[in-house]
């Protein structure tokens, strides 16, 4: 399984068993055309000697050098370079001595190559005027055929670690992946939220039309039953604040002194309707700033002053409004008269409920409500931070 995760489905076993005959082949004839040049009968106890040294280091190096090479150990890996010499001088010493007395002088190189090794005793081997001729031997004998293996250790490291960093950067991908999706579910409920919350304003809109409408025809209505000469006046009024609710209102903000305009006209309604028999205090500072505002958020509270207070009992009843505009914030102030004597009108009761939640979904943090319910009177203060 690690083999194959390193490199490919393709190196199975029966695979890598004829990888290992061939290349052992190719060993063997690299020894045999080495020792031929040395001719004697006995050239193939080398050629085996050496196989054998070859075998043994090749296959004990397969887990000893790959845990060094995995590690990136440096210094082991020399020493065991180190071993594999001394442990190809200690067989070929071994070797030699046993054939000193077979190997005769008339076999030529062959001969040459066991007194070289043999001559000066066990200890002769480690001289280093021997060194220059052994070490080559070394190199080309055991060094080459452990080659490979070193080079495909260092092959899988590599590609380990290539296949680490790719499984690394496909866990970074996903995660970013994960990461969008949680994104745009983010977007997705976010986009949700603003389109549930401006069905709600429509909504809100939609119902303050008819409760405005609903108290301004009750006024006309009176107007005309008393035959009032002003009733046509009024109508025109109601007409201009009709045509604001229609074309204007619909903005998601005006400026102000549209909205002031719009409070003024109804206000004048409510002298109309209300005459001398209710004291009204009107204090509305004229705004020359670009100020904008939401569309009808104060009518409702000049509503119901009036539903509570006039529309109540006349008795006793008065009015006072008053708007300034001072650093960026306005402040609305509504109170009125009431007589709790009389019991209170059965119509409406969605006003002020309204304006709060639209104050709620539009300003939130940046305004204040305070309600104050006295004895015989009843008074907002609203400021809104523009």
């Amino acid at each position: 399984m690690r083999s194959e995760i390193i490199w490919g489905k393709w190196y199975t076993l029966y695979v890598r068993v004829v990888v290992h005959i061939i290349f052992w082949m190719l060993v063997f004839f690299l020894y045999y055309f080495t020792f031929r040049r040395l001719g004697g009968d006995y050239m193939w106890i080398f050629v085996l000697k050496e196989l054998f040294v070859t075998v043994t280091l090749f296959y004990s190096g397969i887990w000893i050098i790959t845990k060094w090479v995995t590690k990136g150990k440096v210094l082991p890996l020399l020493l065991f370079i180190l071993f594999s010499y001394l442990w190809w001088l200690n067989i070929t010493y071994l070797t030699c001595e046993l054939l000193k007395n077979i190997v005769l002088e008339t076999d030529g190189g062959i001969y040459k190559y066991v007194q070289f090794f043999v001559r000066d005793g066990y200890f002769g081997v480690y001289k280093l005027e021997k060194f220059p001729s052994a070490f080559p031997d070394f190199l080309l004998l055991v060094s080459i055929p452990l080659a490979p293996k070193l080079v495909k250790l260092l092959i899988a490291q590599g590609n380990k670690v290539l296949l680490l960093e790719k499984n690394q950067t496909e866990l970074k991908l996903e995660k970013a992946k994960l990461e969008l999706k949680n994104t745009n579910l983010e977007l997705d409920r976010a986009s949700l939220e603003r389109d549930n919350l401006k069905m709600e304003l429509e909504a809100l809109k939609s119902q303050i039309s008819p409760h405005f409408l609903f108290n301004t025809l009750n006024s006309v209505y009176r107007l005309a039953e008393k035959r009032e000469t002003s009733t046509a006046d009024t109508i025109m009024k109601l007409s201009n604040m009709l045509r604001y609710m229609l074309y204007q209102a619909n903005d998601d903000k005006i400026f102000i002194a549209k909205e002031i305009q719009f409070l003024n006209d109804y206000l004048d309604l409510i002298r109309i309707r209300f005459g001398d028999s209710v004291n009204l205090n009107f204090n509305i500072t004229r705004i020359n700033e670009p100020y904008r505002i939401v569309p009808l958020i104060l009518l409702p509270f000049i509503e119901n002053a009036i539903k509570h207070g006039p529309d109540r009992s006349r008795k006793d009843a008065w009015i006072n409004v008053s708007l300034t505009i001072e650093d960026g914030i306005l402040r609305f102030v509504v109170a009125n008269g009431i007589n709790k004597n009389n019991a209170e009108s059965p119509q409406g009761g969605i006003g002020l409920q309204n304006v709060k939640r639209r104050l709620e979904l539009r300003y939130k943090d940046r305004y204040t409500l305070n309600m104050s319910d006295n004895l015989n009177s009843y008074s907002i203060v609203l400021e809104i931070k523009l």
